[in-house]
């Protein structure tokens, strides 16, 4: 019995996170502007209760690089509605490259999953939390809604 707990305790580390990612249905995808700093410039979307649970995630590109192989950016990703935070939450972006690495890879990262008490305009910001160290390209906004929500951990 102990030899199996090893590959389920990491499969269920790989898939934390997922639901926000692979269920629900896909909305829409927005594409990013790149704000000083490293950041994105804020992105306003139109979220109502009818879409809870809502996943906000991350996608974009990164080139080979042996200067970037193995680095990661840190963001924090704040969703308001009228100037009052409705979440926040921190997310990393991994460069998985290796430096012998040909061609670049895409990364999607969940960053925030909510739910919405009211139809409105809200807005999300994604700032870095540390300097940058990895050059990401084609930033997009996914808006996923009715997700699945992770079972609760036992």
């Amino acid at each position: 019995m102990r030899k199996f707990a090893l590959p389920a305790l990491l499969a269920g580390l790989l898939s934390a996170g997922c639901d926000g990612l692979f269920t629900g249905e896909n909305v829409a995808r927005f594409p990013l502007s790149e704000a000083a700093g490293g950041g994105y410039a804020p992105l306003r979307l139109t979220l109502g209760p009818e879409m809870n649970p809502i996943a906000l995630n991350l996608h974009a590109e990164y080139a080979a690089s042996d200067a970037e192989a193995g680095k990661w950016n840190s963001y924090r990703a704040t969703l308001s509605r009228g100037g009052s935070r409705i979440a926040t939450g921190d997310f990393n972006v991994n460069n998985t490259s290796s430096p012998s690495s040909q061609s670049g890879q895409a990364v999607s990262r969940t960053m925030l999953v909510v739910e919405v008490g009211e139809v409105g305009d809200y807005e999300i910001t994604i700032v870095p939390t540390a300097p940058i160290a990895v050059t990401l390209h084609k930033a997009q906004v996914e808006l996923r809604r009715n997700i699945r929500r992770e079972a609760p951990a036992k």
